[in-house]
């Protein structure tokens, strides 16, 4: 596989109905997607056999998972381990953009 690029400016694609999993790349090591919420719309709380990093890019919302509801903003970068529950809510007027990068 090659070294693969984005501006992820390029590839936020809202969908009305449900929160939009832009997949950007997939290795036999992780998985690469970017997340576009609209305000509303949430990712349910659920778990994975591997381990998930999220970087917040664009908007507010909360986090909903293990230790609670927490707030994240551009910059907030979370890793939720193999097993651990972890979902988002957009709670702000404007559209939730982040990256999900998942291993194992």
């Amino acid at each position: 596989m090659e070294t693969t690029f984005w501006d992820y400016q390029d590839q936020i694609a809202y969908n009305k109905e449900k929160a939009n999993k832009v997949q950007l790349a997939e290795t036999p090591h992780s998985r690469t997607t970017l997340w576009c919420l609209l305000p509303g719309q949430r990712i349910h709380p659920h778990e994975h056999a591997g381990d998930h990093i999220w970087l917040v890019l664009e908007g507010e919302g909360t986090f909903l998972g293990a230790g609670g509801p927490r707030p994240v903003t551009p910059g907030t970068l979370l890793v939720a381990p193999q097993g651990r529950p972890h979902g988002v809510e957009n709670t702000s007027g404007e559209g939730l953009v982040f990256v999900s990068i998942s291993a194992g």
